[in-house]
């Protein structure tokens, strides 16, 4: 048996507290207004954020990463390229460069470079992230060129070598280098995608606020239905009907943000193997392994269709607060016109 404050708000609810019927309907609106806005914001709050994480996530953060991945695997793969070439043409001076494992370091330094700038393009990286980009890329050319003159210059050991020892300490510097500042790089934005991942304060906070004000709110208005039953002889107000039937998709956006977290966290797990250790071949399986990792991960949460759930939200509460006021309005009107002693209007 319903007991104490619950008793006590269904007796609000449904007018059996004793009050006049105008008293009723202009306490009523005010409660239905309410809880439809703390409601509706809180329900916007507690999705929005869920689902903006997810569109960052898988359109920028996390291409982000994998790109970084990318750059610094087709860079190491580069490197020891080039020095397998040098090595050879040590011996061999007549060895052109058109030969394809010359091409192939070509390659791999271009496939680098527009790694980097896809990275960049994702719009993930802030503003220091992308001053430390734009070094990375003038360092790669400036490594290019020490490469370059060290294959000119293989008929001549001492300068060769110099080149040589220049590119490799551009490249390999354990602070400084190409590599380092990559590895940089991708630690920043796996951080970011973690912090993205993480559920964050607001959405544990809003989701309660968001099901107690809707279960109050579908409590208030069957309430309201009883009233009407009972004085207004109205066996069923449709629009309040409409409106109450509309609280159930507050279960199916619930539904939808645990699954965009799902997927967010699919999508994290996919970039966690992308480390610099390894062989760069290891390194190039990883990061297919990842990029095929997110892409299951996006299809699997439907995150593209849930996030337009953040539009529907504030438009059905709109709609529901509008059929409100509408319906209780209507019958407040109609209800406290004066009335002659014979029924007809003063």
């Amino acid at each position: 048996m319903i007991s104490g404050p619950s008793h006590r708000f269904w007796r609000s609810a449904t007018g059996a507290d004793g009050v006049s019927t105008v008293g009723y309907l202009r306490r009523q609106l005010t409660w239905l207004l309410a809880l439809t806005a703390v409601g509706g914001a809180a329900l916007f709050g507690a999705y929005d954020e869920v689902h903006r994480d997810s569109v960052s996530i898988r359109e920028r953060t996390g291409p982000a990463v994998v790109e970084l991945a990318r750059a610094h695997t087709f860079l190491r793969q580069a490197h020891t390229t080039a020095d397998d070439h040098l090595d050879y043409r040590t011996d061999h001076h007549a060895w052109p460069d058109i030969l394809p494992r010359g091409e192939e370091y070509r390659t791999q330094v271009a496939e680098a470079k527009s790694s980097l700038a896809r990275a960049a393009a994702t719009g993930s990286l802030d503003r220091e992230d992308r001053q430390t980009l734009r070094i990375v890329s003038g360092l790669v050319d400036s490594y290019a060129l020490r490469i370059d003159g060290a294959w000119t210059q293989s008929h001549q050991p001492k300068l060769s070598s110099a080149n040589l020892t220049y590119a490799r300490r551009m490249m390999h510097e354990p602070e400084t280098g190409i590599l380092a500042r990559i590895v940089t790089l991708q630690t920043r934005q796996t951080d970011a995608l973690d912090h993205q991942e993480d559920w964050g304060a607001a959405p544990l906070l809003a989701w309660p606020v968001a099901v107690a004000a809707c279960a109050l709110l579908g409590v208030r208005l069957v309430g309201t239905q009883v009233f009407l039953r009972r004085r207004f002889r109205l066996r069923l107000s449709v629009p309040l009907a409409a409106v109450t039937l509309l609280l159930a998709a507050v279960p199916v956006l619930a539904f939808g943000t645990w699954q965009a977290h799902a997927s967010q966290t699919g999508m994290q797990e996919a970039v966690a193997p992308l480390t610099p250790a390894g062989t760069p071949g290891a390194q190039a399986a990883a990061v297919s392994d990842a990029e095929d990792g997110i892409a299951e991960a996006v299809r699997e949460g439907n995150t593209e269709a849930w996030v337009r759930g953040t539009v529907f939200i504030p438009l059905g509460t709109a709609l529901m607060a509008g059929v409100v006021l509408w319906t209780l309005q209507s019958l407040l009107a109609e209800y406290a016109v004066p009335r002659s002693p014979a029924g007809g209007r003063k």
